[in-house]
């Protein structure tokens, strides 16, 4: 007789790639968190820092959008969207927990961090803090390291769809 799937435990093999998705989210948020603290001490000295020999400025701005400031003020619909984000991800983990490579495992993680720590921001704040400037590309917008998390998180999806050695 063959069981249901939603019967059938959870096999350790799962578990472990579940726990490995939590604990490196936690981990990863955790560093966008204390990255975050660690520049706005510094920018509480002084209000623009220039880093890597003036490729970079640090200073703070308000970012009440998303990216590339899209959708400004409407703070509720993107925290709606960041929920519904999370909530795909963290299902996409479970139901595809044995067919997930370590590069989708972290891909996942960065990105469900960078989406968690700037809806953190936006529902404390009503917006999230960017910080992040690009000398070398002054029409590209400001951004913070939930954000380079994201990207991160989202390349090393993609990254992991196209691999040759999925497991």
């Amino acid at each position: 007789m063959v069981q249901n799937r939603r019967n059938e435990p959870k096999s350790l093999l799962d578990m472990v790639v579940i726990i490995k998705y939590i604990v490196l989210s936690i981990v990863f948020s955790l560093a966008i968190f204390g990255l975050r603290e660690v520049v706005m001490y510094a920018l509480s000295l002084s209000p623009t820092k220039q880093v890597g020999n003036g490729i970079l400025t640090l200073y703070e701005i308000h970012n009440t959008g998303a990216a590339f400031n899209l959708f400004a003020g409407q703070t509720e619909m993107i925290i709606t969207a960041s929920f519904i984000a999370l909530a795909i991800i963290a299902f996409a983990v479970l139901i595809l927990s044995t067919k997930l490579t370590q590069t989708a495992i972290s891909g996942m993680s960065l990105l469900s961090s960078g989406i968690l720590m700037n809806m953190i921001e936006r529902l404390s704040h009503g917006y999230v803090i960017d910080y992040i400037y690009c000398n070398f590309a002054p029409t590209f917008p400001m951004f913070n390291i939930a954000d380079v998390m994201i990207v991160f998180g989202a390349l090393g999806i993609v990254m992991s769809l196209f691999s040759k050695n999925r497991s």
